[in-house]
């Protein structure tokens, strides 16, 4: 056992992170201080054979699951360790049992699975690549893209100069591509052609968007296991996970050429993987050539070490804030669905303020603060289908779309909050609000409340109003607009708009007016 009672370990703050993925089971221990890690172990379990071919796992492969997990639940305990969650990839939550999987786990194990989604598990990939980048003094200046890929979902992250520009998810993996190869060569002689035409209209959009590069870029590349392994074997040197865009293309000509039982025997490839090794070669080689890849470098899973950063972030230790990624994933969303700028940067600038000012009264954290802030940016998405009823639409929109570091209850609730910024309240929808948690409906009141006020400053989209000041009294909260302009109208909306912050809050909102002069 473990000695505990050491100055280093009294000093530390350990946190424990347990995962489960296709390829096994992982657990780390880490001083969230430092980041130092005190225990990384790993368990192999393939329920890749089971997923990537819509089979569900078995009682026994549970029984060897949970096995593995309380033995992981054993070592955190010898090392005192009570501060620790329980993870499940995405890929791993498309199993077609994943409500037995969880379940299972939770009789033999007692803990309780937190699926990640795929916008999740980018975000902590960042955040594993931009402190490891900072820690080994790695540069990221020019253009670097994060190619992940699972069995059923690609995507693309790019940064330029250590900053991040955008993250996009298509449902493109080897799994689909490996289904439409087979049907292909069993009915086309020119079956690669055609596959790499189906790959390029999946990734449409993308290339439409996308000017065409002319640096060469790097790409830190995070594919699936058998990718790794063969890329290994096949380099046969020390590559320290290196290679260039030319050796990945001589590798893929190469397999063109391989028979299945030549990839089994040479390169270990297990046999269940071996339909899925060429299509995820042709996805890859398409995406290298859309961002002029120079050099590749291959990392394995980052998503358990960014989980623990991530942490590390929220309690305070490590100072990286990295929620500016949400933001401008939020922001790129806006763009996409023709927000008008001025109107979302102002009425983001009073939610946000009147959110500050008023802490005592909500009593809601940093983490609700950015999910209003994200809401603040998205809340008029819905005029992109029809002004009419648009805030019906923005939370359809919201729900449908991935927002980069948020889970699918925060973007549940971002989608709730621009529902309710306009003319209906939760009083008004009920049978919909309802369908939310108890701690869901008060968040989502709470800040909906501040976005209708915030919104209803610049209903006409004039941006008539300056900036505001909040002065919270005994039974009011004044909000003083500063503006030269006639806000006739304006107090009219917010009158009307306000009502809901009274019923939430218990106080009445007071808009009042100074005129000011440029100087003063």
């Amino acid at each position: 056992m473990p000695l505990r009672m050491g100055r280093y370990f009294m000093s530390a703050k350990y946190f424990g992170a347990i995962m489960i993925n296709v390829s096994g089971i992982q657990l780390s221990i880490v001083d969230l201080k430092t980041l130092k890690s005190l225990e990384n172990v790993k368990k192999s379990i393939n329920l890749g054979d089971y997923i990537y071919h819509d089979q569900p796992v078995t009682y026994e492969t549970m029984l060897d699951i949970s096995k593995a997990v309380g033995g992981f639940v054993q070592v955190l305990n010898d090392y005192g360790v009570s501060d620790y969650q329980f993870y499940g990839s995405h890929a791993v939550s498309q199993a077609v049992n994943v409500d037995f999987i969880a379940d299972q786990l939770f009789i033999h194990t007692g803990l309780r699975i937190q699926w990640l989604s795929i916008s999740e598990e980018t975000f902590y990939r960042n955040q594993e690549i931009l402190v490891r980048a900072k820690r080994k003094k790695i540069s990221l200046e020019g253009s670097v893209y994060m190619i992940a890929i699972t069995s059923g979902v690609t995507t693309l992250t790019k940064f330029q100069d250590g900053e991040f520009q955008f993250s996009s998810s298509f449902a493109l993996g080897p799994i689909r591509i490996a289904e439409d190869l087979e049907s292909l060569r069993q009915s086309s002689p020119n079956s690669i052609g055609i596959l790499n035409d189906y790959i390029d209209s999946k990734l449409s959009d993308f290339i439409e968007d996308q000017p065409k590069a002319n640096e060469k870029s790097r790409v830190v590349l995070m594919g699936t296991v058998p990718l790794k392994v063969l890329v290994d074997k096949y380099i046969n040197r020390e590559s320290n996970g290196m290679l260039s865009a030319d050796e990945f293309n001589h590798l893929e000509d190469n397999v063109l050429d391989f028979s299945n039982q030549y990839l089994i025997e040479k390169y270990h490839i297990e046999e269940s993987y071996v339909p899925l090794v060429l299509p995820e070669l042709l996805l890859i080689k398409r995406l290298l050539e859309l961002v002029n890849a120079g050099k590749i470098r291959l990392l394995d899973e980052g998503i358990i070490n960014g989980v623990v950063i991530d942490h590390s972030v929220k309690e305070g230790f490590l100072k990286q804030n990295f929620d500016n990624q949400i933001v401008t994933t939020a922001l790129n969303m806006a763009e996409h669905y023709q927000v008008n700028n001025e109107h979302q940067a102002l009425v983001t600038k009073f939610a946000l303020h009147l959110f500050d000012q008023m802490k005592s009264l909500h009593q809601l954290g940093n983490r609700d603060r950015l999910e209003l802030e994200v809401a603040s940016i998205l809340h008029d998405v819905g005029d992109y289908i029809d002004v009419h009823n648009h805030y019906l639409h923005s939370d359809y929109i919201i729900k449908h779309s991935d927002i980069l570091g948020f889970s699918n209850n925060e973007r549940e609730i971002v989608a709730a909050i621009t529902r309710y910024h306009s003319s209906t309240t939760p009083s008004d929808d009920l049978s919909h609000f309802r369908k939310e948690s108890l701690e869901n409906r008060r968040t989502i009141a709470k800040l909906a409340s501040i976005l209708r006020m915030a919104d209803a400053l610049d209903d006409d989209r004039q941006q008539k109003i300056e900036r505001i000041s909040v002065s919270v009294k005994k039974k009011t909260v004044v909000i003083t607009a500063f503006s030269n302009s006639n806000l006739a109208f304006e107090n009219w909306v917010f009158n009307s708009k306000s009502r809901f912050f009274e019923e939430t809050y218990g106080l009445k909102p007071v808009l009042k007016q100074r005129r000011f002069t440029k100087n003063g």
